[in-house]
């Protein structure tokens, strides 16, 4: 049955299609991501298959940075094994590459996907762990000298992109194109800028009821100085002024200084988690 399958790259000619297809199949996995998965048409590696001139499964790991490939998504029918297709595509995506990234990483958020993954030498990288903050009473930071914060403008996108590549780890960053597409979609972006430079930043999106802290980030020359305890402060004053007064974060479970930072500002860790695995290709 496999022999008589078409694989073949997307392009943004298959927009109605693909849409029609994730319309209605069950077994799909998106990524988690500031822009619609279908706007990563055009982008590669992201390929199809097609039975009889059907769309039957598709998968895209398009990378944005150096070394790292997330999945953006992966779909099959419940017609097909979605292991055996999974390979199918998976060695397309390996081959393209040729040796430019060294890592494809998935986010856990199905545990179908998961198991799938478990079985194909995927291994569980960390877990993202999720914490919330609910009017909790927080410790005050002491202030740093010459220290302003206020909101991000877009002509910061730049700058801030140099500093969140300083930051993080490449599987974690969020290159300047993404950031772009990130601030517009934003409740409230702002950055912490000490005698011109921007330090830290952090952007936050907001729902009627609740805000979500998507990302804060201090530069390592000036950690241990409260920044991002600063940062926290001023989210909190500003979501209590909108009447937002639950706020969520992720983190990693092995980022202990995360963790220590959100614990001593009043948040509180959930039950919720999902795994990241990875799986080294070169």
């Amino acid at each position: 049955m496999y022999s008589s399958l078409e694989i073949r790259p997307a392009t943004e000619r298959d927009h109605a299609k693909l849409n029609f297809f994730l319309s209605y199949e069950f077994f799909i996995h998106q990524h988690l991501d500031w822009q619609p998965v279908l706007d990563w048409l055009g982008f590669q590696p992201f390929y199809l298959a097609f039975h009889d001139g059907d769309i039957i499964a598709c998968l895209a790991a398009p990378s944005d940075v150096s070394e790292v490939a997330w999945v953006r998504l992966f779909a099959c029918s419940s017609l097909y094994s979605r292991a055996d297709i999974w390979n199918l595509l998976f060695d397309q995506i390996i081959k393209s590459y040729q040796g430019k990234v060294s890592t494809i990483a998935v986010l856990g958020i199905h545990q179908w996907f998961v198991d799938l993954l478990l079985k194909q030498s995927f291994e569980v990288h960390q877990n993202i762990i999720v914490f919330e903050w609910f009017d909790q009473i927080f410790s005050q930071p002491q202030p740093f000298q010459d220290l302003m914060i206020r909101p991000a403008a877009f002509e910061d996108l730049s700058e801030v992109a140099k500093l969140d590549g300083r930051c993080f780890a490449p599987i974690w960053q969020l290159p300047e194109q993404s950031l772009k597409k990130a601030y517009p979609q934003a409740g409230y972006t702002t950055v912490a800028v000490h005698e011109g430079r921007i330090i830290g930043y952090q952007m936050s999106t907001e729902s009627y009821s609740s805000a979500h802290l998507a990302r804060l980030a201090v530069d390592p020359d000036f950690q241990g100085n409260n920044i991002g305890k600063i940062l926290l402060v001023d989210l909190f004053t500003h979501y209590e002024t909108t009447g937002i007064h639950k706020i969520t974060v992720n983190t990693q479970d092995d980022n202990f200084s995360s963790k220590a930072l959100y614990s001593r500002m009043g948040f509180i860790q959930t039950e919720e988690k999902y795994p990241v695995l990875i799986r080294r290709i070169s």
